[in-house]
């Protein structure tokens, strides 16, 4: 085994060790090709039941392998928003048990409140990792189970900065392989989050000239400060090269595609369904294939690039994030065990400072 994932699976036991309580997980994942040393533990432990690998996501040879040993169905979002069918997943792999479900996205949004009503098991309660995902469970009326969101942990805020810079790796890489290089382009960074910021400082260290499109108010005032320009949608469309989606909630509606500049690239740092409306993109345009991860859209003399079909592209080069994704791991899983003894307070919780403290600690002691 690589050292750097030994290593992991020493800093899991060490978390493991501090609270343990019997639980079984039913995990969202990005399932790419390469050692899942955080699946792999929970196997080990005995705690994963069900793995449901995000479409986009998915690596075949590493679903086909998983699917030997658990139940592994492709997480497909229409479907799991009935709760029924969500159930007879969870159900056909266990009853009696006391589940947590670990999400990436909001997966489970739609379907929680109805969803223990279906169970033969006890929902003790969610851990949500994005910021996309946060939104969709705070946009519920209400919640019957408690929700742990790490999405705006100071533990996460390592991982963000590492994923802006390998989105803007991975862009590089594309407009090379189209032979263009971003040197003497204009980019637009849709949304000021912790993601864009890393995209929008990246690219400010490759001097390239970058704006940024951002509806709070707080958050624009951020990036003033930082020292990017303000633009409105309409102008960062029009006079963009580079557009790097960065929301988590639809940057780009297909009205908007009309309105892009000629030879402009597009990128997304999260799932199409997420990032962009391509609803009606195939009726509008002609898609036509350049490289393996870049499509020219084009009607009526306009046309554009689109990247990985609208979903991250930092996963075509594996989103490689060193030992700093096992810290955001490791969170979820404490955070699944802080659960414990939560089950009345019905609202999204984060873990504790002083736990997210104690993670940090561990964390150093393995990977300093």
């Amino acid at each position: 085994m690589n050292p750097l994932f030994s290593k992991a699976a020493h800093f899991f036991e060490d978390i493991q060790s501090l609270n343990s309580p019997d639980l079984k997980f039913v995990v969202i994942a990005h399932l790419l090709d390469e050692e899942q040393v955080f699946i792999r533990y929970l196997q080990q432990m005995e705690k994963l039941i069900l793995l449901l690998p995000k479409p986009r996501s998915a690596n075949p040879e590493a679903v086909e392998h998983f699917s030997q040993e658990v139940r592994t169905e492709i997480a497909d979002r229409c479907r799991l928003t009935d709760p029924e069918y969500l159930a007879d997943l969870i159900n056909s792999v266990c009853q009696q048990k006391r589940i947590v479900l670990l999400d990436i996205g909001g997966y489970f949004a739609p379907a929680l409140n109805q969803l223990p009503d279906h169970l033969d098991n006890e929902l003790v309660g969610v851990v949500e990792m994005t910021e996309n995902g946060h939104q969709r469970y705070q946009s519920l009326s209400e919640l019957r189970v408690p929700v742990i969101s790490t999405a705006r942990s100071p533990l996460k805020a390592p991982e963000d900065y590492l994923t802006g810079q390998s989105i803007v790796y991975s862009a590089e890489a594309l407009m090379r392989e189209c032979h263009l290089i971003m040197n003497g382009g204009n980019a637009a960074v849709f949304g000021y989050g912790k993601i864009g910021r890393a995209i929008a400082e990246s690219l400010h260290m490759k001097n390239i000239n970058t704006k940024v499109v951002e509806i709070d108010p707080i958050r624009a005032i951020e990036a003033k400060a930082m020292g990017f320009d303000l633009i409105d949608k309409d102008e960062a469309l029009r006079q963009s090269d580079m557009i790097f989606c960065a929301t988590g909630n639809q940057s780009l509606c297909h009205r908007d595609f009309n309105r892009i500049k000629n030879g402009a690239f597009i990128f997304s740092v999260t799932s199409s369904d997420d990032e962009l409306d391509l609803s009606k993109t195939a009726s509008m345009f002609g898609i036509s294939p350049v490289t393996q991860y870049i499509s020219r859209y084009e009607q009526l003399g306009q046309y554009f690039y689109l990247a990985n079909e609208g979903n991250a592209i930092n996963f075509i080069h594996n989103a490689e994030l060193g030992p700093y994704v096992f810290l955001v791991e490791a969170e979820m899983l404490a955070g699944a065990f802080y659960l414990e003894g939560q089950q009345e307070a019905e609202e999204i919780l984060e873990l504790p400072a002083e736990q997210q403290r104690s993670l940090a600690n561990i964390w150093l002691s393995h990977f300093r």
